[in-house]
């Protein structure tokens, strides 16, 4: 199963987002001005807003989609976001009631992550994740 992404000079960072949780409902992905290090997360005023262009926030004016494989990494995905598009990106998992970065397991896969932010579900009884909610973490 692959999954395509589709980054366009007028796509915004909410439909973006609204894309990767349709197909990973318990992952989120957040925008920010500059990367993180491994296995650290990025500070909430780093953020950008979801309702910028992805052509207004890009370090490479570079347009086109990306191939979410079942194999590929939240460390790999990160990585392409940036060096073909020039975006600073990180997935975020349903945890319960919050929102955690995935920095400290990036070597998961997307799969992974979203079945575990499933499994976290279920247990904490959430129908799925409402990708409007956002947590200062």
């Amino acid at each position: 199963m692959k999954n395509e992404i589709q980054i366009k000079q007028d796509t915004t960072i909410r439909q973006l987002q609204l894309t990767f949780n349709k197909l990973y409902p318990f992952l989120k992905l957040e925008f920010f001005k500059e990367p993180h290090k491994a296995g650290k997360g990025t500070a909430r005023n780093k953020m950008i807003e979801s309702n910028a262009k992805l052509s207004q926030i890009q370090a490479v004016k570079s347009f086109g989609k990306i191939t979410l494989s079942v194999d590929i990494t939240v460390r790999e995905m990160e990585s392409i976001f940036h060096q073909k598009f020039g975006l600073y990106v990180q997935v975020f998992r349903k945890s319960g009631n919050i929102w955690l970065e995935t920095s400290a397991t990036d070597n998961w896969t997307l799969v992974q992550q979203n079945e575990e932010g499933e499994s976290l579900a279920k247990h904490w009884k959430l129908e799925r994740e409402n990708s409007d909610d956002h947590d200062i973490y």
